[in-house]
């Protein structure tokens, strides 16, 4: 898939950070809905605002981030756990574009983390 940095804009992108074993999940096929507990943080950017792309991040930090681009499909209202949540479709066909993994050698991953060692940074 290719950048299409051109269409994405800043204030139409709705913006995820996921930890790794979630994202594992996502890119595996087994996670197809993300979600996020209704608090008056995520009622300010979900509920309040229109969104063309979701981006799904596998942690945080720079550019070199494993990412998902999503059409941004909306969010519904579910209950998950007693708990009242927005449920996010991440369903493949919502694709537009995807670096699942870093390609970094061996020697440049944490053995605990599985993530870039900060040595490997210059």
């Amino acid at each position: 898939m290719g950048k299409v940095e051109s269409v994405i804009e800043k204030n139409n992108t709705l913006y995820l950070i996921v930890v790794k074993q979630v994202w594992d999940r996502i890119v595996s096929g087994e996670k197809l809905i993300e979600y996020r507990e209704r608090t008056d943080y995520w009622d300010k950017r979900i509920n309040a605002r229109h969104y063309d792309y979701l981006r799904i991040t596998n942690g945080y930090g720079n550019d070199t981030r494993p990412y998902r681009l999503y059409r941004y499909a909306g969010a519904t209202r579910v209950m998950k756990d007693n708990i009242q949540c927005y449920a996010i479709s991440i369903a493949e066909d919502l694709i537009v574009e995807s670096r699942d993994y870093m390609k970094m050698p061996d020697d440049k991953i944490c053995g605990y983390s599985q993530l870039p060692s900060t040595s490997s940074y210059s």
